[in-house]
């Protein structure tokens, strides 16, 4: 369970985001609310990370204290080449948008499109008119149409 203060502690799961601008965004705030929501003991932790800079720091998440990292579109095709393993999803679209961390192997995934497919598929998506504006792939997986 995350403590109340806040604060990290030798069992707190610790995420990072890395993107060039992730100070910016607001997915840390929000990660970081629903997991104290739902009293998990992890963190979401934004890395500003230069595009000269990305290789080195994926690889050396090998042997840091972090859990896993999501990777932020403009770096997910070439956080896959320095993966140890993937899924079959990544596999399959040469890229990933989150990696684990287990036993000092980077372990690629692709957590958006599952994660939308889920979403998709329960009571609670009422209108598919915002999110099949939002990206051509979730439009492809729910309809079916293929546009070029």
């Amino acid at each position: 369970m995350m403590n109340d203060d806040n604060s990290i502690t030798v069992e707190t799961a610790l995420y990072g985001y890395i993107a060039e601008e992730a100070h910016s965004s607001r997915f840390c705030a929000i990660v970081n609310k629903l997991f104290k929501g739902n009293n998990v003991n992890a963190m979401a932790i934004p890395m500003n990370i230069r595009p000269d800079d990305v290789t080195f720091t994926i690889s050396q998440m090998r042997d840091s204290k972090l859990s896993g990292a999501v990777i932020a579109m403009e770096y997910q095709e070439e956080a896959f080449g320095l993966l140890d393993n993937a899924s079959d999803m990544a596999q399959g679209a040469g890229y990933c948008d989150f990696i684990r961390i287990v036993d000092g192997k980077l372990i690629g995934e692709l957590i958006m499109p599952a994660a939308l497919e889920k979403f998709a598929q329960s009571d609670a998506f009422e209108d598919d008119i915002a999110l099949n504006s939002m990206t051509h792939y979730f439009y492809e997986l729910i309809t079916g149409e293929y546009n070029e």
